[in-house]
């Protein structure tokens, strides 16, 4: 009997143990699926963060301020080339800093992120932090500004251009500035309007004028016909 009962625990230890080995050789290959998952995942997440920074603008893009030419990287005017993402996710390019600024007051957008291009080495920086530098240089709008991502470069950049009366600036400055042209803008639209409707005013009067006076002629000549038809009873 005891030798059975033996033989009967050696065979459940038998059967115990090829169950654990099966059950570890099936998770194995779930391990790795799941690993494999994670690491598909992380590479997705990554590629979205690099998405949702700056972009490249192309070669048809315009301002969407005042619609002029968008300069790219290897354009020398490139480096004044900003951009900002809306809260829709929508990203838009301008020529210079000015139009950047400016773009809000006209569409009433809101911007989630902004980007200017750092002077020295064209690469995105973001607009808040970026260090601004007025000098006499040649920038898309003629506003003069260019930006550093750092306080060493454009003290640098200062010392070293001196011939060019460069020196810091705010973007309390630049937004100073793009408001005054802007209002300036919208003075000279307005005005143009209110020409355009004197004029077309004018030429209502006129042509009133006109049709009153031949209205008055046509009287005037049938009277005329009237006068010699009796005359001639």
């Amino acid at each position: 009997m005891k030798k059975f009962l033996a033989a009967m625990m050696a065979i459940l230890l038998t059967i115990i143990v090829s169950a654990c080995g099966d059950d570890s050789a099936k998770n194995k290959p779930m391990d790795d699926q799941d690993t494999a998952a994670t690491e598909m995942n992380h590479e997705e997440d990554t590629a979205d963060a690099h998405a949702d920074g700056p972009h490249e603008p192309g070669t048809d893009d315009v301002c969407a301020f005042c619609n002029m030419k968008v300069y790219t990287e290897a354009d020398p005017m490139g480096v004044f080339t900003a951009q900002a993402k809306t809260k829709d996710g929508d990203y838009v390019f301008f020529d210079d800093s000015g139009c950047l600024l400016n773009t809000p007051r006209r569409d009433e957008v809101e911007f989630e992120e902004k980007w200017v291009r750092d002077y020295l080495t064209s690469e995105w920086i973001d607009a808040d932090a970026a260090i601004p530098v007025k000098a006499d240089i040649k920038t898309p709008m003629k506003y003069g500004y260019a930006f550093f991502k750092d306080q060493e470069s454009a003290e640098k950049f200062i010392a070293e251009n001196s011939d060019k009366n460069a020196m810091m600036a705010s973007w309390e400055q630049i937004d100073k500035i793009a408001n005054e042209r802007y209002m300036k803008k919208m003075k000279m639209n307005s005005d143009s309007m209110n020409k355009d409707s004197e004029n077309h005013m004018e030429e209502m009067n006129k042509d009133s004028e006109n049709h009153m006076e031949d209205m008055n002629k046509d009287s005037e000549n049938n009277m005329m016909d009237s006068d010699k038809e009796e005359s001639g009873h």
